[in-house]
C-alpha cells in the first residue's frame, strides 16, 4: 500500500518500525487505544530520536508537538497528500462506473455472506460487493494496526475484529483531544455515499465494462486517501484552536457553529488548494509530448555526439517544458476532456478541482467544526452530524 511519510508520522516513525507507520491500524472497540498503548515506547521515543541521524550522518532534530501541529507543517502533509489522491482518481477514472459494484443484493454480492475475519453486527445488513471488499481489506489493516493511528478511519470500524498481529505502538498524548470524543470523530459514512454518488459518476465513463475486482481495488485506494486527507481537518482544528482559545470557547458557548466555520475558514489557502489540485490534475493526467524530447542514443536522426550530462539537461528541460505547456492549455480548457490541441486527458482537471471545492474542502471545515465543538465540551449542531454535508453537494 503506497504511503507517504508526513511530518506527523516522521516524529511518531522513531517509535514504529521502518514503514509500518504506514499500514498501522486502530482497535476499533477502544475509545482510544492509540494512547499509552505500550509502556516503553514513550521512553523509546525519547532515546531513539536522540540518536537518529540523517543521510549525512548528523543527528536529527527532536521534534515537538507544537511543531507537528503548526499549520506550514499540517498544510505541507495536505499538499503532499494532493498526490495521492490524484493519482488514485485517475486509476479509477480507467474503468466504467460499474455501478453493480456498489448495488446490494444483486447477483454479484447476494452469496458473498461476511468478509472473512469480519465481526458481524447484531443486526447484520447486506454488503455490496465494494462494501465486502472493503470491509476485508479493513479487516487485513486493521491486524497490522494501521486504526491504531490518530490519522486513520476505518469505514466500517463495528465489524473490525479486536485482536491485532503487531503489538500496539504508543503515540504522543497531546496530538489532538479527547474531550467530548473529539479524537474519535469519524465522517467517512457521508465519504462512503458522496463517493458513490458523485465522485464516481464525475471521473468513470458510463456503463459497465466487468471489470468488477480492479474497479473496487481503485475505489478503495481513492476512499482511503480521501478518508486521509478529510480527517486531517481535525489537526487542522487543534492547531487553530490552540492558537486562539478563549475566541473558539466563547463561539461555542453560544453555539455560533458559523461563527466558528468564519473564524476557522482561510479563503486565500482555499484558493490556493483549488488551483494546485487543478494544475497537478492537468499535469499528471496526460501524456507528455514525446515531440519535444530530444532523439534517443541510436534512434534515426541522433548524433550521439553529446555527454550524459548535455542529453540529461536537454530531457530535463524539455519535460519541463512539456509539462509547463500541458498544463497551460488544460487551465484554459473550461470543460471536456480534451485540451485546444486536441490532447486528451485521462482525467478531467476541473472535475478533480471541483472535487476539492464541493466535497474535500466542505468536509473537511465540517470536521473541523465537529471537532471544535467536542474540544469545547458540547455537541455540534445536528448539520454537522457524520452521516451528513453541512452544505450538501449535489
Amino acid at each position: 500500500m503506497a504511503c507517504c511519510l508526513p511530518p506527523i508520522q516522521s516524529a511518531l516513525a522513531f517509535a514504529t518500525p521502518p514503514n509500518e507507520n504506514c499500514i498501522s491500524s486502530r482497535n476499533a472497540h477502544s475509545s482510544r487505544p492509540w494512547r499509552r498503548s505500550r509502556s516503553v515506547a514513550s521512553s523509546n521515543l525519547s532515546a531513539e530520536s536522540t540518536t537518529a541521524h540523517t543521510a549525512t550522518g548528523a543527528a536529527a532534530p527532536h521534534l515537538k508537538t507544537t511543531d507537528i501541529l503548526s499549520l506550514p507543517s499540517i498544510r505541507s502533509t495536505l499538499i503532499r497528500q494532493e498526490e495521492t489522491i490524484i493519482f488514485a482518481l485517475i486509476e479509477r477514472s480507467q474503468f466504467r462506473q460499474n455501478p453493480e459494484v456498489y448495488q446490494k443484493g444483486t447477483t454479484l454480492s447476494a452469496d458473498l455472506g461476511a468478509p472473512i475475519g469480519s465481526t458481524v453486527p447484531s443486526e447484520e445488513e447486506k454488503l455490496s460487493f465494494l462494501e465486502y471488499m472493503l470491509v476485508g481489506t479493513e479487516v487485513l489493516h486493521s491486524g497490522v494496526r494501521r486504526y491504531t493511528s490518530p490519522e486513520e478511519h476505518a469505514f466500517f470500524p463495528s465489524r473490525l475484529p479486536q485482536g491485532m498481529i503487531l503489538n500496539p505502538l504508543d503515540y504522543p498524548d497531546d496530538l489532538l483531544s479527547n474531550t467530548g470524543g473529539a479524537a474519535e470523530i469519524n465522517f467517512n459514512e457521508i465519504l462512503l455515499k458522496k463517493y458513490i454518488d458523485v465522485v464516481v459518476p464525475s471521473i468513470a465513463g458510463e456503463g459497465d465494462d466487468e471489470q468488477y475486482g480492479s474497479t473496487v481495488l481503485a475505489d478503495i485506494a481513492v476512499l482511503q486517501a480521501l478518508s486521509r486527507r478529510v480527517h486531517y481537518g481535525k489537526f487542522v482544528a487543534e492547531s487553530k484552536y490552540r492558537s486562539d482559545p478563549e475566541g473558539y470557547q466563547k463561539l461555542v458557548a453560544n453555539n455560533d457553529a458559523e461563527g466558528v466555520m468564519k473564524l476557522l475558514t482561510n479563503a486565500k489557502v482555499e484558493d490556493q488548494v483549488l488551483r494546485r489540485a487543478r494544475l497537478k490534475a492537468a499535469t499528471y493526467g496526460r501524456e507528455p509530448m514525446m515531440s519535444s524530447l530530444p532523439p534517443i542514443d541510436g534512434e534515426v536522426g541522433s548524433g550521439g555526439t553529446g555527454t550524459a550530462t548535455d542529453e540529461n539537461t536537454a530531457i530535463i528541460a524539455a519535460a519541463a517544458a512539456s509539462a509547463v505547456v500541458a498544463a497551460v492549455e488544460a487551465m484554459k480548457a473550461d470543460e471536456g476532456r480534451e485540451d485546444s490541441s486536441g490532447r486528451s486527458t485521462k482525467v478531467d482537471p476541473t472535475v478533480i478541482e471541483s472535487l476539492y471545492r464541493h466535497i474535500v474542502i466542505p468536509l473537511t471545515k465540517d470536521i473541523e467544526v465537529a471537532y471544535l465543538f467536542r474540544r469545547c465540551g458540547r455537541d455540534p449542531p445536528p448539520e454537522y452530524s457524520p452521516d451528513r454535508m453541512s452544505v450538501d453537494c449535489k
